[in-house]
C-alpha cells in the first residue's frame, strides 16, 4: 500500500485541508510539524476513522464536526465531515471516502446529532473509475484492524512495549502481524464444536449418559477456570519478580549498596542452589519410600511370621507333610482350612476335587519345607532392609547438612539487608519495598502451587469420567455420530493449535534477529534488544560470560519498541515479496504513520533513531514539534524528507471564534511547542 493524498473536510479543527506523501525510492517520508494541540493526533485519527470508523481522542471522542462550521450554521442545518484518501494497492490506485451528516439541534449545539453517514471505495481501471462492492470489507483486508495500531500509532506511548508488563502486546503483534489470530479463533471454535457434538451425543444418549458427560464438563469448567486464575497469579509473579529486579538494579546503582548488593545477589544464588538441593533430596526420598519403603516394615512382620511358623512346626501343630491321610481328615470333614466347604453337593464339588487331586505323589516337601524356606530366606530380606535404611539414612544427613546451610545463609542475607537498611533513608525504603515485594512474590508462588495441586486433582476426576463415559458409551447411531464428529473436532483442534505456537514461535524468532538487527543500528551503548520465549522486549548487556538485563531508560524503550514495529513492518513485506502462498498472512507493504516518535530521546538517540527511521517502512509519515525537530532530527532526516507541513493553529476564543488548523507547505508561523 502507498498513500498519494489525504483529505479531510470539517473533521475536528480542519475545514478544508489536504497532503500529498512522499511517494520516492531514496527520500520516502513526509513531515509534519505542528505544537501540541495543533492537529497531529487529529490527522493520525483520520486515517483510523477512514479505514474502521474509529477514533481515540482525549478530549470530546465523539466531537467530530468542525466547531466553527456548525456553530455559524443555522438550526437544523446539515454539515458533512469527510475524510477521503487515494491509495495505490497491488498495482492499483483507490479513493477511499468516509463520511459523516450531522444535523444542529440548537443554537449552542456544538456536537449535533448523526443523520447519515456512507463509506464509498473507488477503483480507478484505465481512465474510468467504477464503485467497489461491500467497500468497509475491502478496506479492512487492505489494512487489517489488528494491524492499525502497528501502522498508525502515537510514538509518545510506544515505549509501553519494552515497559514492565508487555508480554500481552508483543504476542499479540506478532500474532496479528502474521494473521495468527485466523488460527486461534479457529482453534476456539473447533473446541466449542467439540462441546457442542458431545452434548449432542449425551442428548441422544441414556439420562445417565447424559448426567455423566455434563459432570465431566462441569469438572472441566471448573479446572479452566482454575487455570485462568494461575495465568493471572503468574503475571502478577512475574510482575513482582520484574520490579524486584528494578529495585536490586537501583541499590546496585548506589555507590553506598552497590558492594553489599551484589554480596547479597551471590548469597541468594547460594541460597538457590540450596533450595533446589533440599527439593531434589525430598524428591529422592519421598521415591525410596514409596517404592521400597515397605521393607523397613515389612521385614520385621516377615521375621515375626517366620518365627512363628517354625515354634508351630517344632509343637506338631503345623504337620510335616500334607499326607494322605490328613487330606482324608479334611475330606471326611467336609472343610479345607481355608474355610470353604468340601461337601459332595453340586456347588461345593470344584474345591472338592482339587483337595482329592493333592493326594499321592503331589505332596513333595510340605508345610515344613515352606516354613524351612521362609526362615532362610528372611536373611536376603533384612540385607535388603538394610541397605534401604542405609539409603534413607544417607539422604536425610544431606539434606539436614543443606537445610543448616540454607539457614545460615538466610542468616547472611538478613545481615547485608540490615547493612543496606543502615545506607541512608533512601536505602532503607528501597529495602523495606524489596522485602515487601519477596514477601508478595512468595504468596504468589504458593497461590500458584496451591492452584496447580488443584488442577491436577480435577484433571485426575476429569480421566475418571472419561472412562465411566466410554464404558456407558451409547451405542445408538445417532449417539455414534455425534461422538464421532466430537473426535474429529478434537483432532483437528490439536492439530491447529499445534500449527499456531510453532508458527508463533517462527515469527517470534524472526522478530527477535530483526529486533536485534535494527536495535543495533541506533543504541548508542553496547547494549542487546531481544523478544525472549516469554515474549518479552528485554534490553540486555553482556557482563564477563553472562548476558544481563540492564535497567531501560525511556528512550532506550522507545527505541526497542520502534525496532520492533520496524521488524514486523519488514517481516509483511518480506512475505508479500516473496510471494509466498500462505492460508493466514501474505505480507503486505503498508506504511507506517507515527506521531512524536522523538518526545523522550536525547540528542544522541534522536540522530540514531531519525537515521534508521526512514529504513523502517518504504513511506514513513512523521508528525513532530519544531523543538523535537530542531537539530540531529532535521539533520538526518531532511534529505530523506521529500515533502514537509506546518500546522498553522489558530485556538479561537470558544465564543465568537473556535479551533482551526491549516497546512501549510511552507513554514509561515513559529510552530513552538
Amino acid at each position: 500500500m502507498e498513500l498519494i493524498r489525504l483529505r479531510l473536510q470539517n473533521f475536528r479543527q480542519f475545514r478544508d485541508e489536504s497532503i500529498e506523501f512522499a511517494r520516492g525510492d531514496k527520500k520516502n517520508v513526509t513531515v509534519v510539524h505542528g505544537s501540541n494541540g495543533a492537529g497531529k493526533t487529529t490527522l493520525l485519527n483520520a486515517f483510523t476513522w477512514l479505514f474502521y470508523g474509529e477514533v481515540s481522542f482525549d478530549t470530546r471522542p465523539d466531537r467530530l464536526v468542525n466547531e466553527g462550521v456548525i456553530a455559524d450554521a443555522s438550526l437544523e442545518d446539515k454539515i458533512s465531515v469527510v475524510v477521503g484518501l487515494k491509495f495505490n494497492h497491488e498495482n492499483k490506485t483507490y479513493l477511499a471516502k468516509r463520511e459523516s451528516t450531522y444535523q444542529k439541534q440548537t443554537d449552542d449545539d456544538l456536537d449535533g446529532v448523526r443523520v447519515d453517514h456512507d463509506v464509498t471505495l473507488d477503483r480507478k481501471s484505465g481512465a474510468n473509475w467504477s464503485p467497489v462492492n461491500n467497500p468497509q470489507d475491502m478496506l479492512t483486508q487492505i489494512v487489517p484492524e489488528r494491524l492499525s495500531e502497528l501502522f498508525f500509532f502515537d510514538g509518545e506511548d510506544i515505549d509501553n512495549l519494552a515497559g514492565i508488563d508487555n508480554q500481552d502486546q508483543i504476542r499479540k503483534a506478532i500474532e496479528n502481524i502474521m494473521g495468527l489470530t485466523i488460527l486461534e479463533r479457529a482453534v476456539k471454535h473447533l473446541g466449542d464444536a467439540a462441546k457442542r457434538f458431545e452434548k449432542e451425543a449425551g442428548d441422544l444418549g441414556s439420562d445417565e449418559y447424559k448426567q455423566l458427560i455434563q459432570d465431566k464438563n462441569e469438572i472441566k469448567e471448573e479446572a479452566e477456570e482454575l487455570e485462568r486464575k494461575k495465568v493471572d497469579k503468574i503475571n502478577a509473579k512475574d510482575q513482582l519478580e520484574r520490579e524486584i529486579d528494578d529495585i536490586k538494579m537501583k541499590l546496585r546503582s548506589r555507590p553506598g549498596t552497590a558492594e553489599l548488593q551484589r554480596e547479597r545477589e551471590e548469597l541468594e544464588e547460594d541460597l538457590k542452589e540450596e533450595k533446589s538441593e533440599i527439593n531434589q533430596l525430598t524428591k529422592e526420598l519421598a521415591d525410596i519410600v514409596g517404592e521400597r519403603g515397605f521393607a523397613s516394615v515389612a521385614v520385621p512382620l516377615i521375621r515375626e511370621t517366620a518365627e512363628d511358623l517354625n515354634e508351630l512346626r517344632k509343637e506338631g501343630v503345623i504337620p510335616s507333610e500334607l499326607s494322605d491321610s490328613y487330606l482324608d481328615d479334611l475330606l471326611n470333614a467336609e472343610m479345607c482350612l481355608c474355610g470353604r466347604s468340601l461337601s459332595d453337593d453340586v456347588e461345593h464339588r470344584e474345591y472338592r476335587n482339587i483337595v482329592e487331586e493333592l493326594k499321592g505323589d503331589g505332596v513333595a516337601d510340605g508345610v515344613e519345607g515352606s516354613a524351612l524356606r521362609i526362615i532362610h530366606d528372611i536373611d536376603r530380606f533384612t540385607e535388603y532392609q538394610q541397605s534401604v535404611s542405609k539409603n534413607i539414612e544417607t539422604k536425610m544427613e544431606e539434606r539436614s547438612k543443606s537445610r543448616t546451610n540454607k539457614e545460615k545463609l538466610e542468616e547472611k542475607i538478613s545481615e547485608v539487608g540490615r547493612k543496606l537498611e543502615s545506607e541512608g533513608e533512601s536505602a532503607r525504603e528501597l529495602e523495606d519495598t524489596l522485602e515487601n515485594k519477596n514477601d508478595e512474590r512468595d504468596n504468589k508462588i504458593r497461590e500458584i502451587q496451591d492452584i496447580e495441586n488443584k488442577i491436577k486433582t480435577k484433571k485426575s476426576r476429569i480421566e475418571d469420567k472419561k472412562e465411566e463415559i466410554s464404558k456407558k458409551e451409547d451405542e445408538r447411531q445417532e449417539t455414534k455420530l455425534a461422538k464421532r464428529r466430537q473426535e474429529g473436532a478434537k483432532r483437528v483442534q490439536s492439530t491447529l493449535e499445534n500449527s499456531f505456537y510453532q508458527l508463533k514461535d517462527t515469527v517470534r524468532k524472526m522478530s527477535n534477529k530483526r529486533v536485534n538487527e535494527k536495535f543495533g543500528q541506533i543504541a548508542t551503548k553496547d547494549l542487546t534488544a531481544k523478544i525472549n520465549q516469554d515474549f518479552e522486549l528485554k534490553i540486555t548487556q553482556t557482563v564477563g560470560n553472562d548476558e544481563v538485563e540492564v535497567d531501560k531508560s525511556t528512550g532506550e524503550r522507545q527505541i526497542a519498541s520502534l525496532a520492533f514495529i520496524g521488524s514486523l513492518v519488514s517481516i509483511a513485506r518480506d512475505r508479500y515479496e516473496q510471494d509466498t502462498d500462505s492460508d493466514y498472512f501474505e505480507g503486505g507493504i503498508y506504511p507506517l504513520v507515527m506521531d512524536s516518535p522523538f518526545g523522550a530521546l536525547d540528542k544522541s538517540h534522536r540522530r540514531q533513531i531519525s537515521k534508521v527511521i526512514p529504513t523502517l517502512a518504504n513511506q514513513v509519515i512523521v508528525f513532530a514539534t519544531d523543538s523535537q525537530w530542531e537539530g540531529p532530527v532535521e539533520q538526518e532526516m531532511s534529505r530523506r524528507a521529500a515533502q514537509q507541513y506546518w500546522l498553522n493553529f489558530e485556538p479561537g476564543d470558544g465564543s465568537t471564534t473556535y479551533p482551526k488548523t491549516q497546512l501549510q507547505a511552507e513554514k509561515l508561523t513559529a510552530g513552538g511547542d
